[in-house]
């Protein structure tokens, strides 16, 4: 067997790392969108809610829009990729 083999891991031990990974992301607040047996797409954040921003930005005369543009910015909902390579490694990727 090559030295490089001999380091892979199986399928099954992938699967379980990958699941390792997820349940990590998970507890810190990720959201599960998609997966397959050896990656995932994670979601953290909220969406933000612009009617609301919008209707609260009208009563007090557009002071409030000032925040939303900020939350609008930096807030909503980010993206990861998890995946395991062959070798066992856990990749977590911002998309």
């Amino acid at each position: 067997m090559s030295d490089s083999l001999a380091h892979t891991k199986t399928t099954s031990e992938r699967k379980a790392l990958l699941a390792q990974a997820i349940q990590a992301q998970v507890v810190s607040g990720g959201r599960i969108e998609s997966q397959s047996d050896f990656q995932a797409v994670i979601i953290k954040g909220h969406k933000v809610n612009h009617v609301l921003h919008f209707i609260i930005g009208l009563f007090t005369l557009g002071f409030w829009w000032i925040l939303w543009i900020v939350f609008a910015v930096s807030g909503g909902e980010k993206r990861q990729i998890v995946s395991v390579d062959e070798f066992g490694n856990v990749l977590v990727q911002k998309v």
